[in-house]
């Protein structure tokens, strides 16, 4: 008896034990599997999307744990583990700013979940010392532009006949332009990596296609007319 034919005769229930004994053993691959089928037979069971959302997540498939965590909070607004699991796939994509939002939703459905408080007091120490790590990588980026302008000034002054940076101003200006380019690196690749933050969060290029398929099937057909027609549409609008 293969699997499929074996999960038939499975209820939701029974699959999702299924699924989470997966889940324990690390098997996150069968565990989505088992879930899915749940789903299929049940899918007004907000602890299954839940429970999938988890599974996602550990495979690293943002998008499609954040997709189940959103139906779980649809399903049941009132559960705290759903905006959990919303937090915790927005923690991992580096969305630290929504993550509090959705672990302090959670404590205020659980007022009293310590873990919860841990999770929003972790978060926030990441999203300071992402703040700090870009800072730190401006300032260091400034200050290397600032040596190399300093260095350049010096070897030209040193090893040529006639130096190209005679004048203390133009030298002192040269620095601080090199130390100026030093900073604008700096400042975008800070961006750059801000811009990343949530990136995994996109669709699989796969299913953004699909969506995007769906979406030109359900438009309808634009109707095409021959110009005499089109000067007869015409008239009748303007006598309207």
């Amino acid at each position: 008896m293969d699997s499929k034919s074996e999960a038939v005769k499975l209820s939701a229930e029974e699959l999702k034990n299924k699924g989470n004994e997966c889940v324990k053993n690390e098997k996150y691959i069968e565990a989505v599997l088992h879930y899915t089928q749940a789903i299929k037979m049940d899918p007004n069971n907000y602890v299954l999307y839940s429970n999938r959302s988890f599974a996602f997540l550990k495979l690293d498939q943002h998008y499609l744990s954040l997709q189940d965590a959103n139906e779980t909070i649809k399903l049941q607004p009132h559960w705290a583990k759903g905006y959990f699991r919303r937090a915790e796939v927005e923690a991992a994509s580096g969305l630290y700013d929504e993550a509090i939002i959705s672990y302090t939703r959670a404590l205020q459905l659980e007022p009293h979940n310590t873990k919860l408080m841990e999770f929003i007091r972790d978060v926030t120490e990441l999203q300071k010392n992402n703040l700090k790590g870009s800072q730190n990588v401006i300032w260091i980026c400034t200050i290397v532009g600032l040596i190399i302008g300093i260095g350049v000034v010096i070897l030209d002054y040193t090893l040529t006949a006639n130096p190209t940076l005679i004048n203390p101003i133009s030298m002192v200006a040269f620095s601080i332009a090199l130390s100026g380019v030093g900073f604008a690196i700096g400042k975008t690749s800070t961006l750059m990596t801000a811009w990343s933050a949530g990136k995994s969060l996109q669709p699989p290029p796969d299913l953004a296609t699909n969506e995007q398929s769906e979406k030109e099937n359900v438009l309808p057909e634009k109707k095409k007319y021959s110009k005499a027609q089109a000067r007869h549409r015409f008239k009748q609008g303007k006598q309207l």
